[in-house]
């Protein structure tokens, strides 16, 4: 029963990779002829909370969120959510969202255009 459990989280973590990134997908599965997925996925993620590598841009994330946290609790926790949902890091929906401003009701797609259309300038 338990090797059955070990192929289902075998098979779902592949699919979940294959999903986003091929190249990791076929990464992975080498790596898991050799070693436990879940040994695998823990050494990962510890190694890369672990990583020593301090960056200014996480500082001023970190700023943002406290600001946001402090003006409005509930929308602080909604953000932390969707980021959460989405699979995207804080800053990544912090960038999304002032995206949206900028934008308006203009689609991602008008606004890509007007970027480009600006680069001429």
């Amino acid at each position: 029963m338990e090797d059955d459990s070990r192929d289902m989280f075998k098979y779902k973590l592949g699919k979940w990779i294959l999903s986003i990134d091929e190249c990791a997908f076929t990464n992975l599965m080498d790596l898991g002829k050799n070693k436990s997925m879940r040994q695998y996925l823990i050494e990962s993620i510890d190694s890369w909370v672990n990583k020593k590598e301090p960056l200014i841009t996480d500082e001023f994330i970190s700023e943002m969120c406290d600001f946001i946290k402090s003006e409005n609790e509930v929308l602080y926790d909604r953000l932390m959510k969707k980021c959460a949902i989405e699979g995207i890091s804080v800053g990544e929906g912090i960038f999304k969202s002032l995206s949206l401003l900028n934008c308006g009701i203009t689609s991602v797609l008008q606004c890509s255009q007007v970027k480009d259309d600006l680069s001429d300038v």
